[in-house]
């Protein structure tokens, strides 16, 4: 199944850069996963972010969503030359 990505007028993809996230479990049954984001360069830059949107995840889901985030993100990460990566 493919999905159509959102894109502007010029073609460029739209994104909104996440600048934090909250987690809990709703009645034992469900995860609420609530993501604060910049809508725009200024907003990221100032700190000065208001906007979140709300996720309910059955409980497979949200163990999914963690394992693909963590393997996208290792590879990413193993994929850096070693000048990309920290010395520390």
């Amino acid at each position: 199944m493919s999905i159509q990505l959102e894109k502007d007028s010029n073609g460029n993809l739209i994104t909104k850069p996440i600048t934090g996230w909250t987690l809990m479990a709703v009645a034992d049954i469900v995860v609420l996963l609530a993501i604060q984001y910049a809508e725009t360069p200024e907003e990221l830059e100032t700190g000065d972010t208001h906007h979140q949107i709300q996720f309910v995840l059955k409980p497979q889901a949200a163990l999914e969503l963690a394992e693909k985030l963590t393997s996208t993100g290792k590879r990413l990460l193993e994929s850096r030359s070693p000048t990309d990566k920290p010395l520390n």
